[in-house]
């Protein structure tokens, strides 16, 4: 048996000395593990270059990961474990390049990678695809825009009288794609007063030139041919002069029709190509009778469509439009925006709309087969949804459900293969917590009879953060008014408060309502002055600017008025009539009534000898209405106008006398001094509300009154 010699140190008392110790003592070790793992390599084979960076990939991967324990590496080398196969490419996506990330490829060539995939992207791979920065894309996008502006500004210069020569400010926003009809608070523009159709008044302002690359371009087609509605006949020029209008002034507000060709719209959609020229004649109208033709033979069309199924998307489109710019003679109560905006949701739901793709196959099949492309489809949804939610709120209902889905926060975030302008992203995104403030004050009422002040400073201060991300130094003066008008909305919960508030809290809360609205009645002059915002806003802004209006005159009539300045109030509450007066397009319409009794109210307001002595005694709360969320305090405003008998008949004037014998008609009295005889008073605005009381001296016809309750 061998032996070895082991040197022992040994110890400071004990010297060292040599140790033998036999080799059978010792315990056989077990072989080292291997370094890599390597295929066996048959003898006939001989050694090539791919074995050798097969070895080399091998090595590299076991520097990354630890090295195996004894025991594993040893089964591993008795049973080797096939590597995982891992895809290669050499070049990302251009998407993925873009936003510099790293591009993980599907195991599928066909497909695309994985964050394209989540995201719905176009996944394409070019090797030639240069990362461009922020910078070179706005310059580059903004030297396009110029080109194309001077193509069509001579174009149009050439072809259009010089009357109708168009303005084209431009803005930073234009680079993002539609433009908004605002040119941003660094450029103004002379405003010019605008009257009713047909009063011999000049045009207003055009809001801006839309450039040719916000629509889809039919440049194959020619002139427009000319077209015949019921008896009424239109020329070739004059559906162009309409079309144009269109286009330039209103479009940028609602750019959901995505082609500006008046024959392939006809085509498509009679009702839409109809639906374009009566907006058009809103403001440019060439005859008087035009605007109550278009809307009573539109209207008319409007209902016979909507019994046909499956709703086509160019008929979508004519509804929201019809919706953002309603029929003159619509009433306060009878809004046929409420009915028209759910139907028309509910049809874009069977067309697959708000998946945001034309072709998706789950929904194109039998009738319902599709040919509209996703640009359409995401650009109708997301009007839809603007849409829906704007008339939920004015009217103070519930919100209708499926909206604001991904696709639009896909379109709000700008994931979209197609360009969609800033000004109606940040108004989807101002629709969506409007929509997200209506479901939790509906919860919250359904709980207690009130809003509780502490929900409505939580949801202002939510709104507060958000807006300081969306109007970013790339937003314009239309954006922030947007932004003003959800604000508005928060705050007039504060006038709705639950049982057990605290007065001092409530007056604080209620004076800064005041005061957005007084900002809200402004700003909307302030962008009259500059882009003529009066002669195109849209319906649901003007029924906010209500709103707006019953917060002022609401603190008019209260003990609030304490703690404001009385000059300041009546001015603002004077602007207010003003607004009205200048947002007129035809007599009668809702504005129009609207003005009368706003001007009634303060005329009487002024002519009473002590109007703070009675009138400013009750709390601006709306003690009705609750139910109506936003609604309620525009609601209560009214119906307590109804309700008072200052309004009815004046600080001393009697009770209607009964009705004569004779006649059955009721003789009015009328005591000096209570109306002015130049007041010209419209009241049929308050049928609405059941106001069924005749006013003093200003009985209509015996034959227009006959038949009225009392």
């Amino acid at each position: 048996m061998q032996s070895i010699s082991i040197w022992d140190k040994g110890t400071a008392s004990s010297p060292s000395k040599p140790k033998r110790i036999s080799l059978a003592a010792l315990a056989p070790l077990p072989p080292p593990p291997p370094l890599f793992l390597v295929a066996p390599k048959p003898n006939d084979v001989p050694y090539t270059e791919a074995f050798r960076r097969q070895k080399q990939t091998s090595l590299a991967r076991m520097k990354r990961r630890p090295l195996p324990l004894m025991a594993d590496a040893h089964q591993e080398a008795t049973h080797p474990v096939p590597l995982p196969s891992r895809i290669k490419r050499n070049t990302a996506c251009t998407s993925c390049r873009d936003a510099k990330v790293r591009c993980n490829p599907s195991s599928n060539p066909d497909q695309p990678c994985q964050r394209c995939a989540k995201l719905q992207l176009t996944c394409v791979v070019d090797k030639t695809h240069k990362r461009l920065s922020r910078r070179s894309k706005l310059d580059e996008l903004a030297q396009e825009i110029q080109s194309i502006k001077e193509s069509v500004g001579s174009a149009s210069s050439n072809s259009l009288p010089a009357s109708n020569a168009v303005i084209t400010p431009s803005r930073d926003s234009e680079q993002l794609g539609i433009t908004s009809p605002s040119t941003g608070s660094s450029r103004s523009r002379q405003h010019v007063a605008v009257g009713p159709v047909g009063t011999g008044a000049i045009e207003p302002p055009v809001a801006l030139n839309t450039p040719v690359t916000t629509v889809i371009q039919d440049t194959s087609t020619g002139p427009s041919l000319p077209r015949t509605l019921g008896s009424y006949p239109f020329s070739g020029e004059d559906i162009d002069y309409y079309f144009q209008k269109f286009f330039e002034c209103y479009h940028p507000y609602m750019p959901v029709v995505r082609y500006r060709d008046a024959n392939k719209c006809y085509e498509s959609c009679p009702l839409l190509f109809w639906t374009i020229i009566y907006v058009a004649s809103l403001r440019y109208a060439k005859s008087k009778s035009l605007i109550t033709f278009l809307s009573e033979e539109i209207r008319r069309q409007v209902f016979m469509a909507l019994g046909e199924v499956p709703i086509t998307l160019p008929t979508l489109n004519a509804i929201i439009l019809i919706c953002s710019w309603i029929f003159p003679s619509c009433r306060f109560h009878h809004d046929p925006s409420v009915m028209l905006s759910s139907m028309t949701t509910n049809a874009a739901l069977l067309l697959g709309l708000h998946t945001g793709k034309g072709g998706h196959p789950e929904y194109s099949h039998g009738v319902f087969k599709n040919n509209f492309t996703d640009e359409e489809a995401t650009y109708t949804w997301a009007g839809l949804n603007i849409v829906s939610q704007r008339v939920s709120s004015f009217m103070g209902l519930p919100p209708v459900t499926s909206l604001f889905n991904q696709t639009i926060q896909n379109t709000i975030d700008g994931r979209t293969p197609f360009h969609v302008p800033s000004g109606f992203r940040i108004l989807l995104e101002c629709q969506k917590f409007s929509n997200h403030i209506s479901k939790i004050v509906l919860a919250n009422l359904q709980e207690s009879s009130g809003v509780s002040t502490h929900i409505v400073q939580v949801l202002e201060d939510e709104w507060n953060t958000l807006q300081g991300m969306i109007c970013s130094e790339r937003a314009d003066d239309l954006d922030r008014f947007n932004a003003l008008l959800v604000r508005l909305e928060i705050q007039v919960y504060y006038m709705m408060p639950a049982p057990g508030y605290s007065p001092r809290l409530l007056k604080q809360l209620i004076l800064r309502t005041y005061h957005t609205a007084t900002s809200v009645l402004q700003n909307v002059q302030e962008l009259d002055q500059k882009i003529g915002l009066l002669s195109h806003i849209t319906y649901p802004q003007f029924r906010s600017l209500i709103t707006a209006s019953c917060v002022i005159f609401k603190l008019l009539r209260s003990s609030y008025m304490q703690f404001l300045d009385r000059k300041s109030v009546e001015a603002t509450a004077a602007d207010a009539i003003s607004i009205c007066e200048r947002l007129s397009v035809v007599e009668g319409d809702m504005p129009l009534r609207l003005k009368a009794l706003l001007k009634t109210f303060l005329e009487l307001y002024h002519s009473s000898s002590d109007p703070g002595a009675s009138w400013q005694t009750e709390e601006p709360v709306a003690a009705n209405f609750r139910q109506r969320l936003g609604a309620a305090v525009t609601f209560d405003c009214l119906m307590s106008w109804k309700s008072d008998g200052r309004i009815k008949r004046g600080p001393n004037q009697q009770t209607p006398n009964p009705p004569n014998e004779n006649t059955g008609e009721e003789t009015d009295t009328l005591l000096a001094g209570i109306v002015p005889d130049s007041l010209a008073i419209d009241w049929t605005f308050m049928d609405d509300f059941e106001w069924t009381w005749t006013p003093p001296g200003l009985a209509p016809p015996i034959n227009l009154w006959h038949g009225m309750a009392r």
